[in-house]
């Protein structure tokens, strides 16, 4: 009896140890199965999130293209929503442009942009934004370093150069003359003095309109015409410098900028050192001579601008202060960082910068040019000429030397937008 009891006891235990085996391996099987499910659908999940993302980049990548594609976006676009809910893929975009100055894009084209895109697929969102900023587009004939709105001419002239380019939106035409460097036109060249052969059927140069001088007349310092001395008969700057801290005919500009307007007159500058921009308003003749030591006062703006004609007939010989008996680098105004009281120094005769006259220049005497030459019309060149590139103007151009400015992105704003 008690060995049958014991039976059903071992046996009873077997049934519980084998039941609960079963229910360990239930389990084990149902938790798989539910972590499978789970795997299953964070990898789903994250498929979409990731999907959201490049539809939300998709967004902003549009957003860029809309402005590049559209100039007057300003004007036919609003600041705020642009599109809504679209669909993409297997999801949706949003796209937005606001102007973060003051919300309005048709009142200032220097104002920045945000782009923000937003993807959707399933339950994942996800929103990209960046920050674009207005960057001028400078003009091309700043590419080159001399450029001629319509001809260049050139008669037993030789124009040296530091393997650049120049151009003209016209024809160019050399007689006994050494053409050094590369020359394009629009339309065709003659002559056989070129050391390299023209290149033809170029895209016309974009040039700067009659709103050139606009800015510099605003902020430039009047000098009055009928206060510049003569000299032999002609109206004469010279033996003199003209730069931030000095003006000998009134009021200094901290920018360097001097306005002359000459009504009509003839204006000649000579044996003269320029720290600035000098702006020359209807001249009758207008001419740089002898000896001059030039640059702007600020890297980038021009050093000469002159609505009408210019004769350059300066030349090479040095600037010198016992010759003319004038300090040229005073206190204010040093030279390569060096001023001083004394009148023993000498320069070399160049225009450093941008030259840029509306109509027509002549060039007749040993001239040296270092930035770029931009004339409205006609260039005439019967001397010497050196020529050396400067990508100042068109790497980061002055007023009026550029055209409505394009937007770019601004580095160090993409950035995810969680809200």
């Amino acid at each position: 009896m008690r060995e049958m009891i014991h039976l059903h006891r071992r046996r009873g235990s077997m049934y519980v140890a084998v039941i609960g085996c079963s229910l360990v391996i239930t389990v084990i099987g149902v938790s798989a199965l539910l972590a499978t499910r789970i795997e299953r659908r964070a990898a789903e999940g994250t498929s979409d999130l990731s999907d959201a993302r490049v539809y939300a980049q998709s967004a902003v990548y549009l957003g860029m293209y809309m402005i590049q594609s559209d100039p007057n976006w300003r004007t036919t676009r609003s600041s705020g929503v642009w599109k809504s809910n679209q669909p993409i893929g297997d999801g949706t975009y949003s796209l937005s442009g606001v102007d973060p100055i003051d919300g309005i894009l048709s009142n200032s084209t220097s104002d920045p942009l945000v782009l923000s895109g937003t993807g959707s697929l399933g339950q994942s969102r996800y929103k990209l934004q960046v920050t674009l900023v207005a960057k001028p587009k400078a003009l091309t004939c700043l590419q080159v370093a001399m450029h001629a709105g319509t001809n260049m001419t050139f008669s037993s002239a030789t124009v040296q150069s530091n393997q650049i380019t120049i151009s003209a939106n016209g024809s160019a035409t050399a007689t006994s003359s050494l053409i050094y460097p590369k020359v394009e036109v629009v339309t065709s060249f003659s002559g056989s003095s070129y050391q390299t052969l023209p290149k033809t059927g170029i895209t016309p140069r974009t040039m700067p309109d009659a709103t050139v001088f606009d800015y510099y007349i605003a902020n430039g310092t009047p000098i009055t015409y009928a206060t510049i001395a003569k000299s032999q008969g002609k109206t004469t700057i010279e033996k003199a410098v003209l730069s931030p801290a000095s003006n000998p005919y009134g009021l200094t500009n901290p920018m360097g900028v001097y306005v002359i307007d000459c009504l009509g007159g003839d204006l000649r500058i000579r044996n003269l050192r320029i720290v600035g921009t000098l702006v020359i308003l209807n001249p009758g003749v207008f001419s740089v001579e002898q000896s001059v030591n030039w640059e702007p006062a600020i890297p980038n703006y021009p050093s000469l601008l002159v609505r009408g004609n210019a004769n350059l007939i300066f030349d090479n010989a040095i600037l010198s202060e016992p010759s003319e008996n004038v300090n040229y680098n005073p206190a204010g105004t040093p030279y390569q960082g060096v001023s001083d009281a004394d009148e023993l120094d000498s320069y070399p005769s160049l225009i450093k910068g941008l030259i840029y006259a509306s109509l027509n220049v002549a060039i007749s005497s040993y001239v040296t040019i270092d930035g770029v030459l931009v004339v409205g019309n006609n260039l005439s060149t019967t001397n010497n000429l050196t020529l050396t590139y400067k990508s100042t103007f068109y790497d980061n151009p002055p007023p009026g030397f550029a055209g409505a400015p394009g937007m770019v992105i601004s580095p160090g704003t993409w950035t995810q937008v969680v809200n």
